[in-house]
């Protein structure tokens, strides 16, 4: 087993982890059938899962698609579809030894040669991926060995290959069903999971049917076979307010907390008809990531004076609270902890004023700072998903203005959003990535990035390159991690993202479901999961 890509490499035995939350019930005896509502803030870009580049889809499909290893809230990594593998000793190759009893729920085998299909279409020239296609990064193919093996090749040793493959990126799809899709995909994939997507109504629900021809036992169930409700209907609902009250009123039986006001959640906890679960992120933290070839956020001294003059404590307080704990670094305390980091830019709005003083940014008589006539103005790119800016944005312009920027606030959609931020077009977006790995800051900070997922810091340098590269073929634990604490160090120095807030994914439900469960990126897995009379 390994433990979140930085520990000891091995052939893994057969097992399961069975990983269920607190407060689950696993002592009542399962109800068969029902439906379950869920509450979600956003409609996903697409329920591909080699196409995503966006969380939401994988909260979704976490019961629909399966990968060759599972990781458990516990950072074990275990057999899935794949029940061992062996690393060469190049550390170029892994060869898998699959499982011979799963099929695809079209009803194709679940064989090497689908694992190749998969793996070469997420790094087809001719298909868009999205963060899967990082996942791979150095993929040079698969060779089938026999129908229920299969080596996976790189160009160099790839040290965090075993946990992506653990997350739902490199999920497998039929290769039967998805050729002749075409865009279908993006609304109906088909896997291998205890459920299968049945319907997708765009902004309004997407709903999962039980397969009854799930045979096998999910890495973290307690029991083999079918799952136990019928359906799942994920609901989009972006306005918080209304998603709050439709667990309360029991329309819903379950909803995602993001975007919901910190200030709410004190109530819900206190309502005894509900329970409230929260599970902390690995990857990047809530951060506002700095463009640094548009001006004003070009110069270090402006984005330092950023990093010192904005207050994460007020974050925490006002928008987080009970969500979160203050960031520190590019990466979540969680995922690579070292409280150095968080002397690096203590909140010292006086040492902000210098240094914008120093940047030749003057204040204004309208508390606006000015050079050459011209006000310290940037623009923030904000994502709107139908309710509205979410809330750290304003908290974030509001913060700005007392050290005389003029921050405003580009508020889009998903799509132009994406487009803004491949194309460098303004002073950043903010966004958390959860990644299971370290080499989570590849995606952000790697200069062939720039341009795709998800690099809009828009960022080159080549000693960052190197390093990410060094992370990268590094098996080592220890080597690793000092390697990922240099990078985070520069990237700290140069000030290249302002990491706000380590996030907690917080699900409220009604106390009668019972046996939910998270994997190790917080993704809920439900096949075990029923809904108590």
């Amino acid at each position: 087993m390994v433990r979140r890509g930085l520990a000891s490499w091995w052939v893994i035995a057969v097992a399961v982890a069975v990983a269920a939350a607190a407060g689950s019930g696993l002592s009542a005896a399962p109800t068969q059938g029902g439906t379950l509502v869920i509450g979600l803030d956003q409609e996903p870009p697409t329920l591909d899962p080699h196409a995503s580049p966006s969380a939401v889809t994988y909260q979704i499909i976490s019961d629909v698609t399966e990968s060759l290893l599972y990781e458990g809230a516990d950072g074990k990594i275990v057999p899935w579809l794949a029940t061992g593998y062996k690393l060469s000793p190049d550390g170029k190759s892994f060869t898998f030894t699959l499982r011979q009893d799963a099929t695809f729920s079209d009803g194709a085998p679940l064989n090497a040669e689908a694992v190749k299909w998969n793996f070469d279409r997420i790094t087809s020239p001719g298909y868009k991926a999205g963060i899967a296609l990082t996942a791979l990064t150095g993929y040079a193919g698969s060779t089938v060995i026999d129908d229920h093996t299969v080596r996976i090749n790189f160009k160099a040793p790839y040290a965090p290959f075993l946990t992506y493959l653990a997350g739902g990126w490199l999920a497998m799809l039929s290769p039967k069903t998805t050729p002749a899709e075409g865009d279908a995909v993006n609304q109906k994939p088909v896997g291998s999971g205890p459920f299968v997507v049945s319907e997708y109504a765009p902004k309004d629900h997407i709903t999962l049917a039980r397969n009854p021809q799930y045979t096998r036992r999910a890495p973290w169930s307690d029991h083999q076979g079918p799952p136990y409700l019928d359906r799942i209907v994920w609901r989009i609902i972006p306005e918080a307010g209304t998603r709050v009250t439709t667990v309360q009123s029991g329309e819903t039986q379950m909803i995602s907390f993001q975007s919901v006001p910190a200030a709410v959640l004190p109530r819900l906890i206190a309502d005894k008809s509900l329970r409230v679960e929260k599970t902390p992120y690995p990857g990047v933290p809530r951060t506002w990531l700095l463009n640094v070839r548009l001006a004003p956020t070009n110069d270090l001294k402006v984005r330092q004076a950023l990093e010192y003059g904005l207050n994460r404590a007020a974050f925490v307080e006002s928008v987080y609270k009970g969500l979160g704990t203050v960031a520190c670094a590019p990466l979540t305390l969680y995922t690579l902890n070292d409280p150095a980091l968080c002397k690096t830019y203590a909140f010292n709005p006086q040492k902000a004023a210098q240094l914008l003083d120093e940047a030749g940014w003057k204040m204004g008589s309208n508390n606006i700072r000015q050079k050459d006539g011209k006000p310290l103005a940037l623009v923030i790119n904000s994502i709107n998903y139908g309710a509205g800016n979410l809330p750290e944005i304003e908290l974030l312009q509001g913060q700005l203005l007392t050290l005389g920027v003029d921050a405003r606030i580009k508020s889009q959609a998903r799509p132009p959003w994406y487009e803004d931020n491949y194309h460098c077009a303004t002073n950043g977006p903010v966004l958390f990535l959860r990644d299971p790995d370290v080499n989570g800051l590849y995606a952000l900070f790697a200069s062939v990035n720039i341009g795709g997922n998800f690099n809009w810091a828009c960022y080159a340098n080549p000693e960052i390159d190197r390093l990410l590269a060094e992370g990268r073929v590094q098996f080592d634990p220890a080597k690793r991690r000092a390697l990922y604490l240099r990078i985070e160090q520069i990237l700290l120095e140069q000030a290249i993202a302002v990491p706000l807030v380590d996030e907690l994914s917080v699900w409220v439900m009604r106390g009668t479901v019972k046996r939910t469960a998270y994997n190790y990126s917080a993704y809920p897995v439900l096949s075990d999961v029923y809904i108590a009379k």
